[in-house]
């Protein structure tokens, strides 16, 4: 799946649960051509081309967040595009309301559509200040709470850190499995709306645990000063990886690989030390 549908899915699965909407089934179609002949229940267009033939009716409602979606019969429901492309050919209707949030449009002249909103979000002027403020405070959020964790919880970070300094490859291939298996976890309970609120809870849980990984990290680049003022150089040294994050991100590829596989590596040292309540000894074998 396209990562960059990820959080357009989310919204969708928000706009499902707070609509109060009830449904028998939600089905998301990823990837592929599809004709879709009968359907009762919420249906999610990915990366996918899905066609509602002339002859047919499915009931919606439908959200359109990728690909392509073409009515040549009829939704009785509403249908919610975000991005993607939507097509509506002669004969084609829709008895709902047409909600247009971003992504090309295209109607017929014999299109039918009940009802249609749409709203234009106007391109703003660039500016920096604004660009960055939530990284500026989120970095000084997370230098507050390092230099509290250092003098507080000292024992801790040394324990974290000291996983992802001694074994990097193993807190990275941890990182990254937890990371695959926590988003393919979360998106199957999202589906379950009933479980929507527990996958909102766990996505927290996650940030959480990787800004834990960075305080680690920015703790290992302070100890590099040698000082007595060990809030201060963690602190410090949580601004110098907040920077780095945020200099090697601009370099295409590359650049996004080096500093994901730093917070991978300080997500695998949070996990693997039990956020620093027990020190990782990587298993040896005998002989």
């Amino acid at each position: 799946m396209n990562l960059e549908l990820i959080p357009l899915l989310i919204v969708v699965l928000l706009m499902i649960s707070a609509g109060g909407v009830d449904v028998e089934t939600t089905e998301f179609v990823i990837e592929g051509d599809h004709e879709i002949t009968e359907h009762r229940g919420a249906l999610i267009v990915g990366d996918a081309t899905v066609i509602i033939p002339g002859d047919e009716t499915i009931t919606g409602p439908v959200y359109v967040i990728g690909g392509e979606f073409h009515i040549e019969g009829a939704v009785e429901g509403d249908v919610t595009q975000l991005s993607g492309s939507l097509l509506i050919e002669d004969g084609g209707s829709i008895g709902g309301e047409l909600q247009h949030f971003g992504g090309s449009e295209e109607f017929a002249d014999g299109a039918i559509v009940s009802e249609r909103s749409s709203v234009e979000f106007a391109p703003a002027e660039p500016d920096p200040i604004a660009a960055y403020t939530p990284v500026i405070l989120t970095t000084l959020m997370l230098a507050l709470v390092g230099a509290w964790f250092a003098r507080t919880r000292r024992t801790l970070l040394d324990t974290v850190g000291s996983a992802a300094r001694d074994h990097p490859v193993i807190s990275l291939t941890v990182g990254a499995l937890l990371a695959v298996t926590f988003l393919a976890v979360f998106v199957f309970m999202a589906f379950t709306l009933v479980l929507l609120p527990v996958s909102i809870l766990g996505l927290l849980v996650g940030m959480v645990t990787i800004f834990y990984g960075i305080i680690a990290v920015g703790y290992l680049v302070g100890q590099q000063w040698e000082t007595e003022r060990v809030g201060l150089a963690t602190a410090l040294g949580i601004v110098a990886v907040m920077a780095f994050l945020q200099v090697i991100g601009v370099v295409p590829i590359l650049g996004d690989l080096i500093a994901g596989g730093l917070l991978l590596i300080g997500l695998g040292a949070v996990v693997l030390t039990y956020f620093g309540l027990q020190e990782f000894e990587p298993v040896t074998l005998p002989g």
